[in-house]
């Protein structure tokens, strides 16, 4: 009977360090997937992985749209001409003069920035406009010859 008591403790003894070992293994695991900075490091190639591919998604998504409605809106307007432009610019610049003539020195000055950003704005759609021009001409030139 002393023996059964004996090897009932020993296995109460054995049981307990089984389960001590557990718990710590258990609480290592849970202080390393709380512990940030180390699951970045073991974690960061992939998260950076995960995000970039989002954001091409993301970025992808906006230029293809973009671009569709770009197609969309083409079919219904015939194409702006240089005198257009000017036109719209002149029209743009007489509004800002009417504007500028009242407010204080920062309205001032955002407008004229706002002046010399429209104006730089102008000339680059006109150079933009201007060199689609001169390679439509060169593609025609070199379809007829």
């Amino acid at each position: 009977m002393a023996q059964a008591v004996e090897q009932a403790q020993k296995q109460r003894e054995l049981s307990k360090e089984a389960l001590a070992a557990d718990l710590g293994r258990f609480e290592a695991k849970v202080r390393s997937e709380l512990d940030v900075k180390a699951r970045l490091r073991r974690d960061g190639l992939r998260i950076a992985a995960i995000a970039g591919g989002a954001l091409l998604l993301v970025g992808g998504l906006i230029v293809l749209r973009a671009r569709l409605r770009k197609r969309g809106e083409g079919d219904d307007e015939d194409p702006a001409t240089i005198e257009d432009l000017a036109e719209e610019l002149r029209e743009i610049r007489k509004e800002l003069e009417k504007q500028r003539k009242g407010g204080s020195g920062a309205q001032k000055l955002l407008l004229r920035g706002l002046t010399a950003a429209g104006s730089a704005g102008g000339s680059y759609v006109a150079r933009q406009m201007m060199k689609r021009r001169g390679a439509e001409e060169e593609s025609e030139q070199a379809s007829a010859g």
